[in-house]
């Protein structure tokens, strides 16, 4: 039987590993790669039955730089495979992982394809996909969102795919995002088997070097994808034309290659014998700031006439957004927490906020967001740490201005971002 849950590739395998220099991997064998939130309520899933799942409504590091850790292998997930058990395999990441540029998302993207080669070849067991790719989002945004999102349901192995999607991000936020999405899915009482994969940036500008620093540091393997496409169109054997639809996204044909490149991995990986898990977490090498994420929809809190209510059917929102056009409108909140951020949805006529925490203006990119786009569309804007403990005060404010391409001042809020250690939230 299959359940799936629709939620918000060639021989050669490619390892990045970090020293002191930087990159220092060239493609390796596959043997050298051996070595919160509110807690969610149950989900009954029905054998067969599509679920849509919605959105419910900086410390420094004290460990030093070290060698390269050996890379573990995901031997551990084809043990339970062979034993026929219901499995669960979850992808998290962005615009790649949730289908971009796939002619149909659910049959031509590199996840459907991984699955889909999974299910024919170990037919036995009961092997549930879990999407948990959210288009145009990165790794701040997946680190907040990973235990509503993913770790609640338990994945047997887990692909964590955000290098394109966080080329617009600083490096030392992205670092703190993806150490915070690791250390959540390896504390866990039975973590699960994780797979970074590097997605291939159009101007070979996918942030690798700063996602592989954190995978090497906690023995994570990885798939990288980018130096299989170009080492293809360097040798004229791709055309990048081909290859990408449009940015960053892939055609059907990347798709393929994308999968048939990690179904190689796999397959190499299926014969090897287990790594023994890890009962313990290294010391993090930047920042366990961000621990867990917590979502609040910012139309429960408390708001005076010059807000209103606008109901919302974008599944990445909540179902009712909190609407204000009056410059000079706010709200107030009391949070506790050293990471914060606020989701949105931005159009033609949308305006400026201006937010504030304990009454002085937010550091960026937090400070002042502008909500104007050509289109609607979802945005998320996350302060990544820095914020100190205890109780902070926010303020969120229709500011006078505005992009002189917009239409009006209209501010639509979705929720409030809340995260930081506490890793007993977990």
């Amino acid at each position: 039987m299959r359940r799936i849950i629709w939620k918000y590739f060639f021989v050669s395998i490619f390892v990045v590993t970090i020293n002191q220099t930087g990159i220092i991997g060239l493609p390796l064998t596959v043997a050298q790669t051996r070595r919160q939130i509110r807690k969610p309520g149950p989900v009954d899933i029905q054998p067969g039955q599509p679920i849509t799942i919605s959105n419910p409504s900086i410390v420094s590091s004290t460990s030093a730089v070290t060698a390269p850790r050996e890379r573990r292998n995901v031997g551990n997930f084809f043990t339970k495979l062979r034993g026929s058990r219901a499995i669960t395999i979850a992808y998290i990441g962005g615009s790649i992982t949730a289908g971009s540029g796939a002619g149909n998302p659910e049959k031509t993207s590199y996840r459907a394809l991984v699955t889909d080669w999974l299910r024919r070849t170990w037919p036995q067991s009961e092997i549930t996909e879990l999407n948990a790719g959210i288009v145009n989002t990165g790794s701040l945004y997946g680190a907040l969102r990973a235990r509503r999102d993913c770790i609640a349901f338990k994945p047997d192995l887990v692909f964590v795919e955000f290098a394109v999607d966080d080329v617009n991000d600083e490096e030392t936020p992205v670092k703190k995002a993806i150490e915070g999405l690791i250390r959540q899915l390896l504390i866990v009482p039975q973590p699960p088997e994780v797979i970074m994969l590097y997605a291939a940036g159009a101007k070979r500008n996918a942030r690798i070097e700063w996602h592989d620093a954190i995978a090497s540091h906690y023995s994570i393997p990885v798939i990288n994808l980018e130096a299989k496409v170009w080492a293809e169109i360097d040798a004229d054997r791709l055309k990048a034309q081909e290859f990408w639809a449009r940015g960053s996204a892939p055609t059907d044909l990347g798709h393929k290659l994308y999968a048939d490149t990690i179904i190689d991995f796999l397959r190499a990986q299926s014969n090897m014998t287990p790594t023994p898990i890890e009962r313990s977490l290294p010391l993090p090498l930047v920042s366990d700031e961000m621990n867990y994420g917590e979502f609040k929809a910012i139309a429960e809190i408390w708001h005076d006439a010059s807000w209103r209510i606008e109901s919302n059917v974008d599944r990445r929102l909540p179902a009712k957004l909190l609407l204000s056009a009056k410059p000079g409108s706010q709200i107030e909140y009391y949070f506790e927490g050293t990471v914060l951020g606020l989701s949105y949805l931005k159009g033609p006529d949308g305006g400026m906020i201006d937010v504030l925490i304990d009454g002085k203006p937010a550091p960026a990119p937090l400070q002042k967001i502008d909500l104007y786009t050509g289109r609607r569309q979802f945005g998320t804007t996350i302060l990544a740490g820095g914020l100190g403990p205890g109780e902070h005060k926010l303020t969120i404010r229709v500011s006078g201005q505005k992009n002189s391409r917009s239409s009006g001042n209209a501010i639509r809020l979705g929720y409030l971002l809340i995260g930081g250690q506490r890793p007993e939230r977990l």
